[in-house]
């Protein structure tokens, strides 16, 4: 992938990374719970990007879908996340609760521009059972 859909928050060295920085800087190293919170968040800030360029007619249907699966099996590998923790997190990004409905409804939408299943979410977000559109 490359570009603008580089693998954001996919970083083998984070915890490597975090302990240097926290020597040169004298700051706290990050636990491994806030390094995945980043993770997840670097991840819905990638799909956020797809799915953008996307609705504005820059990506086709299934270049942008196999982008925006790839950020979404990156998401589901993440698991857990301290929900206040990544909401902070995304908020300083310019990502709110209706900035992720929209994520939501253009995944959910792609999907069925190319033929495939629609994922289904639940009022927390939180992905059910998909269903055929």
């Amino acid at each position: 992938m490359g570009g603008a859909f580089s693998n954001v928050g996919e970083d083998p060295d984070d915890a490597q990374a975090s302990i240097i920085s926290s020597v040169i800087f004298g700051s706290k190293p990050k636990t491994a719970a806030e390094l995945r919170d980043e993770k997840y968040c670097g991840f819905l800030i990638g799909l956020d990007k797809v799915l953008e360029e996307w609705k504005k007619g820059k990506l086709r249907n299934q270049e942008a879908l196999m982008h925006a699966d790839y950020y979404m099996e990156k998401i589901q590998e993440v698991g857990r996340v301290d929900a206040s923790r990544a909401k902070e997190i995304l908020a300083s990004k310019g990502v709110d609760d209706k900035r992720r409905l929209f994520l939501q409804q253009a995944y959910q939408e792609l999907k069925k521009a190319c033929g495939q299943r629609v994922p289904q979410f639940d009022d927390n977000g939180m992905h059910r059972q998909d269903s055929h559109w």
